[in-house]
């Protein structure tokens, strides 16, 4: 310990903490480590730099589903120069009106 520092003890799952333990470990971490780095965060962020929400996906998740479905059940999408010859329409009609 370094001069100024100070213990911090909580109580969690013992289960959870193994398993934080785990992929903190695969990452070359420690609890500490990452704690203190969550911490360096709220900081220098001046915010809790979690998301909450009631909604456990987001939106580009929920998205990323649908598409693998949609792979599944056939679906082939469109190649890239199909793609892009239709943004460069767009693009043309767009500049042809502004």
């Amino acid at each position: 310990m370094m001069p100024g520092d100070t213990n911090f003890s909580m109580r969690m799952d013992s289960t959870l903490k193994a398993q934080a333990e785990e992929v903190l470990s695969e990452l070359g971490m420690t609890m500490s480590g990452a704690f203190t780095m969550f911490l360096k965060q709220i900081v220098r962020e001046q915010a809790v730099p979690l998301t909450l929400s009631l909604h456990p996906r987001n939106a580009v998740y929920d998205e990323l589903l649908e598409a693998q479905t949609d792979r599944l059940n056939g679906y082939q999408g469109r190649n890239a120069r199909d793609v892009l010859a239709d943004m460069e329409r767009v693009i043309r009609e767009a500049e042809a009106v502004g």
